[in-house]
């Protein structure tokens, strides 16, 4: 069995904890030259087309409200729908190395709206930013830890037993986790682009197998694992991708709404966040040993058996997705024999699944009719919400 121990703090680890970064500072600072320079390319073509400059969108605009903190995570409820709330409420879970709002990216480009204008009540568990602290953090801390608690007070908030989870990427792969160890009371599961069965054809999983990458080297050095190692491996997932996205940009500068869905993206790709140093050891073991898939990962002395899982599963796939190869995901039916599975497949990639058009206007209103479904199948579960009892008048 893969038991995944305690490190030692990376203070512990380390004579001398460096205090300037220069590939850190140097990353950052070709961060916002990178963001400068493609502001002012993109207004100087869009002058030559007499078209009005443009300024970098906000992001995750949908008003939401924090309801709990513990340590750098937080909970966030989004503003109620117009129309009254159905069914059990709806947690968001994404990955641990990048910003949620990508599920609340623009307006028309939102899951989160597309669930709200559904009639759902949506939540979301933001990760927060990595402290030095962060680093002693292993998977169990955010699996077993952070997100029933956060589940918890989701389900006393809304007077319900149990609740709905979307869970996208490595939020999905720790959402199984905790269903799997009977600490999230999922009413459903949102699989999006999850991976489950590591050893795919995936770039990713050979990096991660590859025998001269020690996770463990980087966690000594630096703690958490920082983004100027981890974001340009990502980019180079897709170097086709990452070579045309600006001669694309250049054919349709003049079009506003492709010019501010762009921006948008960028903002978000250059926004990651350090994976948790001893999380981050513990995610590369399990590339390495496919620990979840043969049933050998233990989280906190408990051994992480996906047949126990047998709530109803949505999996949605991308057929293009370089990240979370579709034989990953797929294995999550075999896996979970006594979920009731129902299968998505979309075209396009990993980030299309919540932002493409075609996602907005076919994928999330059939999720929301699929939350529906498996609400109706509750009978008897999902409880009207409490009414505060009337007040006696004073005499």
């Amino acid at each position: 069995m893969m038991q995944l121990h305690t490190m030692r703090k990376p203070e512990q680890n380390r004579a001398e904890a460096p205090r300037f970064d220069l590939y850190a500072e140097a990353f950052r600072a070709g961060q916002e030259l990178y963001k400068t320079g493609l502001l002012a390319v993109v207004n100087s073509h869009r002058a030559a087309l007499k078209k009005p400059a443009v300024d970098w969108p906000r992001v995750g605009a949908t008003k939401y409200e924090e309801v709990w903190r513990e340590g750098s995570a937080r909970l966030l409820k989004y503003e109620a729908p117009a129309s009254k709330a159905v069914g059990l409420p709806l947690l968001l879970v994404c990955s641990l190395i990048n910003r949620p709002y990508i599920l609340d990216l623009l307006a028309g480009r939102s899951v989160v709206d597309r669930l709200r204008a559904a009639g759902r009540q949506v939540w979301l568990l933001d990760w927060g930013t990595p402290t030095d602290e962060s680093a002693a953090f292993g998977l169990e801390h955010f699996a077993l830890g952070l997100l029933p608690r956060a589940a918890a007070v989701v389900c006393k908030a809304s007077g319900q037993p149990k609740l709905h989870v979307l869970g996208y990427c490595m939020g999905g792969t720790l959402s199984l986790m905790a269903i799997a160890a009977g600490k999230l009371p999922a009413a459903s599961l949102i699989a999006l682009a999850t991976p489950v069965a590591l050893h795919d054809d995936g770039l990713l999983s050979l990096w991660c197998r590859a025998p001269g990458f020690e996770a463990d080297e980087i966690v000594r050095h630096y703690g958490n694992a920082p983004p100027h190692l981890l974001q340009p491996a990502f980019k180079m997932l897709d170097p086709v991708g990452l070579a045309t996205k600006l001669v694309h940009l250049e054919d349709k500068v003049g079009d506003d709404a492709f010019v501010t869905f762009f921006l948008a993206m960028e903002t978000w790709l250059e926004d990651s966040v350090a994976f948790p140093g001893r999380a981050f050891g513990e995610w590369v073991r399990m590339y390495r040993d496919d620990a979840l898939a043969k049933g050998t990962l233990a989280l906190a002395g408990k051994k992480i058996d996906l047949s126990a899982v047998d709530c109803p599963i949505l999996t949605m796939i991308a057929e293009s997705d370089y990240i979370t190869p579709a034989a990953s995901s797929l294995a999550i039916e075999r896996l979970c024999p006594r979920a009731k599975h129902t299968l998505v497949r979309s075209p396009g990639g990993h980030i299309g699944l919540a932002t493409s058009s075609s996602s907005q206007k076919k994928l999330w209103p059939d999720a929301a009719r699929w939350l529906d479904a498996v609400d109706a199948s509750l009978a008897g579960l999902v409880q009207s919400p409490k009414k505060p009892k009337p007040k006696k008048a004073r005499s």
